[in-house]
């Protein structure tokens, strides 16, 4: 006679990996949802974080996919690798296991060593592009050293922001941030008044009411910029101009409109990053002197396009003749075309 009995762990199993291939294929092929205006049309996609958000899963990952024999391993072998327990190690498991990167070699339930799926294989070089783009590594180091602050120092104590460079959340998508990434986020921060310096000798920081709202929304660094400064607006009725950003609007009396305003801050821009830009103390001086005299002109009352733009022209003019490249330097550059265009159109 058959034997009837069901075995609940294998439907259990067999549902399970249903619902998985259902979560990977939503990620891979995200719903869009059309909405629809007068005037214009957008589409709202619905989307996960990937998990370069997390480095404890692309620690582990990355670690998986360089074992030999196609990525086989244990839960033993990489606690002796990170010091982790093998709780610890489960919980990131199981997590991959999820996405459908890792996959266990052992029973339903009782599996303690994973192999990288062909999944995981794209997942990894999807992260080895990610760790060569500036942007990239900029947007996580901005958003991640804000965190860092809230948790370390909510109550608003000044801390030494190096610091952070010392803990997981400083590798983005498997690699170190660097101190002039940090720098840059840094200098990002205090120019949007999110975070402010407490002393120069060593440098320490606080994180600002400010900041502390942009972490409690939930929201990144830029999501919360675009949100609570949108930008310079006008309105322009004969010779008079009312120009404003958020709540602070000026009013003038110009024959022709012109608003300096994008030159002070590129301005200032240059002065917070003259020292991660790597060149001689020297020269340091001379451009902060010169962006300091940008910042002037633009400032001025009766501000004259001529002399801001020689001004402008100055400062360009030493940041290209800096010979070793960085991400901080190509970004204040196109930071600093981005200022001319606005000012005087390009």
């Amino acid at each position: 006679m058959a034997n009837k009995d069901i075995d609940q762990r294998a439907i259990e199993k067999h549902v399970k990996e249903i619902n998985q291939a259902y979560q990977r294929a939503a990620r891979k092929y995200p719903i869009t949802l059309p909405v629809s205006g007068k005037g214009f049309t957008i589409s709202s996609c619905i989307t996960e974080e990937g998990i370069e958000q997390d480095p404890q899963l692309v620690q582990l990952l990355i670690w998986l996919g360089e074992q030999p024999y196609g990525g086989f391993a244990g839960q033993a072998a990489y606690a002796s690798h990170t010091g982790m327990s093998t709780g610890e190690i489960r919980v990131l498991a199981h997590a991959l296991e999820r996405d459908g990167l890792i996959a266990s070699l052992g029973a339903f339930d009782d599996a303690d060593s994973y192999r990288v799926t062909d999944d995981g294989r794209v997942e990894l070089r999807r992260l080895a592009r990610l760790r060569s783009e500036p942007a990239a590594r900029h947007r996580y180091a901005t958003d991640g050293v804000l965190r860092w602050l809230y948790t370390t120092a909510h109550d608003q104590r000044s801390v030494d922001p190096t610091a952070f460079l010392l803990t997981t959340e400083s590798h983005f998508a498997g690699d170190a941030l660097s101190g002039t990434e940090l720098h840059y986020a840094l200098a990002r921060l205090t120019h949007s008044g999110l975070v402010e310096d407490a002393s120069t000798e060593p440098r320490t920081v606080a994180i600002t009411l400010e900041g502390i709202d942009c972490v409690l929304s939930g929201a990144t660094v830029s999501d919360h910029l675009n949100r609570t400064h949108p930008g310079d607006y006008y309105s322009i009725t004969g010779t008079n101009v009312v120009a404003g950003r958020q709540g602070n609007v000026e009013q003038h009396n110009y024959n022709n409109a012109f608003d300096p305003s994008a030159m002070r801050e590129f301005a200032a821009l240059v002065k917070q990053l003259a020292p991660v830009y790597g060149v001689a103390s020297e020269a340091e001086a001379e451009l902060i002197h010169d962006a300091e005299i940008l910042a002037d002109e633009a400032s001025s009352q009766t501000a004259e396009p001529g002399r801001i733009q020689a001004a402008y022209n100055t400062v360009m003019g030493r940041l290209t003749q800096i010979g070793a490249v960085s991400a901080a330097l190509t970004t204040t550059v196109e930071q600093g075309r981005q200022a001319f265009n606005a000012v005087f159109g390009g």
